[in-house]
This record gives C-alpha cells, structure tokens and sequence, in this order.
C-alpha cells in the first residue's frame, strides 16, 4: 500500500492521470484521497477459486480499459496480476501492462506463469537486484524486459527533528541517556525480532543503559512478548504496536535495527530510519545489502544468525561519534538514491521503456 500511494502522489505531482483500483471499504481507498486521485474501488480481490470474483473483476478491468483508455496498467500482485493481464489479453492486449514485484518469493516455472509473464507481461520492475537477477534466469521471464528500482521515502518528512525526538522518547518512557535500538516491522518470523531480543539478551549487562522500541503488530506478538520474558530483558523493551505517525516515532530512535530472514527486498523502514540520520544494521537477506554498505550507514550481518548481530549492536551502542557518522552518511545516501523523488522517476523511465516495447511487440503481431 504505501508503494502505490507515494508513486500515485508523486505521479500526481509530476502532472499525470492516476486512478488506484482496489477493494471497496479497503485501507487503501481510505488512504489514496489526495488531490488528483482517482479511486476505482468496484473490485473485491479475493484469493484463492472464486470463479465469481474472479469474473466480476475481469470485466471490471475491461470497462476500466474501455472507458479511461489508460497508457499503461501497473500492477502489484499476483491476483491483480492475473485479472488485468487476462482482461486486457480478451481485449487483444490493447493496453501497456507492467508488474511490479516486491518481495522473495518464488515463482513456479509452469506453463500457466510462462503465458502471463512472457506472453501478457510487457515488462516487470523489481525492487531490488538480487531478486531482479534471480528472475533473470528464470524461464518464465524475459531478462530483457525487467529492472530493478529501489521504491523511494519522503527524506523532508524524516528529516531529524530534535524537538520531536525529545516528544516521542517521552512518550515511549525514554531518558535522553538511554540508547534505543528501534524495530517497525510487522511481527511476524520473517522479520527477525526473535534475534534482536537474543543479541539484545547477550549484550545487556555490557550496555545498561540499551532499550528496545518495537514499532508493528503481527501474529508473533504473544510469543514474542513471552520471550522478552523468558530472556529477562522485558523491562527493556517496549511494545508499541501499529502506529500511522512513524515520521514521528522514528525520531525516538539511536539505532535501526532489521535483522530480516525473508521477504525482504527494499525495506521502506530501513531507509526512513536513515532519512532520519539513525545508523541501521540490517541482514544480508534479499536486498537489504543493497540499501547499506557495510561499515558505512551502519552495518550488514549475516541473516539468522545473534553473535554477528549482537556485535554489531555493542559497536554502535558503545561509539555516539560512529552513531553520529554512520547516520548522517544515512541520509545522504537516501538523499541521493532513495528519495521518492528519484523512485518516481525512475519508475517512469521504466514506464516509458515498456511503452516502447508495448508497441514493437503488438505491431509484430
């Protein structure tokens, strides 16, 4: 959601016709109400074999088609995916359709995925590299007709805010001498909370004045509160839930900490923490290693693994200087390659490119 409601808003801005389809009631055509955008919410998006939904979105994406007359149709998922690429193919393909694809998971070499990737595909953007080169020699893909472009972060509205922080650590119970090591991830196994609050275990007594800031919610959250018990360190972490001011909360922050073991491409919270000039340590899973250089905004660990990790916490809770230096690289490397700024333009480029190869592949037909 938050990928498509900052391309759409900088898209907007940029001067181009925006509609966002999506699910009546859903949180995203609550969210998607700036000026300018339009909402489409007569889908119902529903997984799994409803032939009936699945019927009644498939001639949705047709009248949309037949109506607006869209350039390009840009999708995010596998079930939107599907539905558009099989309105637009009943259509004869008349319109440019793009995919995005934003996370690790794999993809069936089968003739069903052959068909929507190749044939009814024009091209697909990746969100970062190491899955784009995965895919690139997967069959069900042409390497030719993909890229990888990290999505982007609003850098003014995370710019550090010293007043704000002083706010939102009183608010979370802070002193100004506690050094926070904040997580804002959902709660879920593949996040990595399990070896935060281990590396955090390890290192306690060495660093008394270190606290934990859990910004999410997720089905883990029971257990992982039961952890935090079981390694005696529940006094030290604070359990913040699901929060819609994270602008705000990120300034509470010392340390970002993402210790992924799957899913994770191109993290938005990993860069908004940099936006704010907080050092991160992040795994080496998917494309974190792409957002960070080790050693420079912070530090990359091996995924799945707490003695790495909790060294990498005892460098930075243990050095304010390497905090304050690593943090402000932070920044400027999301100012000059992860703004939303250069995310949107870039995501146009792409959207040009396969403009192009829209046309060369329906002339040769």
């Amino acid at each position: 959601m938050t990928y498509v409601l900052r391309l759409a808003g900088e898209l907007i801005r940029l001067g181009h016709r925006v509609s966002i389809g999506c699910r009546a009631g859903s949180a995203l055509a609550h969210r998607a109400t700036g000026p300018g955008c339009h909402v489409h919410d007569r889908f119902i998006f529903k997984g799994g074999m409803r032939p009936g939904a699945w019927l009644h979105d498939i001639l949705e994406v047709r009248r949309f088609i037949l109506e607006q007359k869209p350039d390009i149709i840009h999708v995010n998922g596998s079930q939107d995916h599907w539905v558009c690429a099989a309105a637009n193919r009943l259509l004869g393909r008349p319109v440019c359709l793009v995919r995005t694809r934003h996370n690790t998971y794999p993809v069936k070499n089968n003739f069903p995925n052959r068909i929507l990737n190749r044939a009814w595909t024009d091209y697909q953007i990746i969100v970062c590299d190491t899955v784009r080169q995965t895919l690139a020699a997967h069959p069900a893909f042409d390497a030719a007709r993909m890229c990888a472009i990290h999505n982007g972060v609003d850098v003014e509205q995370y710019r550090p805010d010293p007043a704000a922080r002083a706010r939102a650590r009183a608010e979370f119970g802070f002193a100004e001498s506690d050094v926070v090591c904040g997580i804002a991830a959902r709660l879920t196994a593949a996040k990595g909370h399990t070896f935060l609050f281990q590396a955090a275990a390890s290192i306690r007594r060495r660093f008394p004045d270190m606290r934990l800031l859990v910004l999410g919610q997720g089905e883990l959250e029971e257990t992982l509160r039961q952890q935090v018990e079981d390694l005696g360190i529940a006094d030290i972490v604070h359990f913040a839930g699901f929060r819609q001011d994270m602008p705000y909360c990120t300034q509470a922050f010392d340390i970002g900490v993402l210790p992924s073991i799957d899913c994770d491409t191109s993290s938005f919270s990993l860069k908004e923490e940099m936006a704010a000039e907080k050092p991160v340590i992040a795994s080496d899973y998917g494309g974190l290693k792409e957002i960070i250089d080790d050693g420079v905004e912070g530090f990359v660990v091996p995924a799945g693994i707490v003695a790495p990790l909790a060294e990498a916490m005892s460098r930075l809770l243990g050095d304010p200087a390497l905090r304050a230096a690593m943090g402000k690289r932070g920044r400027e490397r999301v100012l000059a390659e992860f703004s939303v700024q250069t995310f949107a333009g870039k995501t146009l480029d792409a959207c040009r490119r396969a403009l192009e190869i829209h046309r060369e592949r329906t002339a040769s037909r």
